[in-house]
């Protein structure tokens, strides 16, 4: 969307124009839903939070008309409604498991490092628990590919077909960031 096209649909929009929102919805919520479901892996839950975007933006209309870049605000709106929900699910599992939750690792702790770092972060959590364990050992313990190799007891093809897939997810966690810039 070209900044004049972005810049009508905004003051439109901020003046309550349901037509003009239509148009933006219809334009955007398939980039929200894809990035959402990217993250959670949850097609349906991806919907509804994908929703709860457009209505956070309907009910701060008012704010639109001083937004520069229309697609980075609705990126942020639909980051930050992820990590809420993640977040909420993340403490409700640590009630469920009864571990204690300043005992455990909880996403909270992130929300003030930078947003790509994060989105990694989460795309890394989401992988299979082999790739997961392969990615950490080479990325956060320094361990090139024969150590890792050596200690799971996998052969090295093994653990660089791991890298390579954890590094496509990565790499596509960051292109649909991009969707919206």
């Amino acid at each position: 969307m070209s900044n004049e096209k972005s810049s009508f649909f905004l003051q439109k929009i901020a003046a309550g124009d349901h037509s003009v929102f239509k148009e933006l919805f219809m334009e955007y919520f398939p980039k929200v839903k894809c990035f959402i479901t990217h993250l959670i892996k949850d097609e349906v839950i991806a919907e509804e939070l994908s929703q709860d975007v457009f209505v956070k933006v309907w009910e701060h209309r008012e704010k639109l008309a001083q937004i520069q870049l229309l697609g980075s605000y609705i990126y942020k709106i639909a980051k930050n409604i992820t990590l809420d929900h993640i977040a909420r699910k993340s403490k409700e599992k640590l009630f469920v498991d009864g571990y204690q939750p300043d005992a455990a690792y909880t996403i909270e702790g992130d929300l003030y490092a930078r947003e790509t770092e994060l989105l990694i972060q989460l795309t890394v959590n989401i992988m299979p628990p082999q790739r997961k364990k392969v990615y950490e050992m080479s990325r956060t313990q320094g361990l090139n590919n024969d150590e890792i190799a050596e200690q799971l007891a996998l052969s090295k093809k093994t653990v660089e077909n791991h890298l390579n897939l954890a590094l496509k997810e990565i790499r596509k966690t960051i292109q649909l960031i991009a969707l919206f810039f």
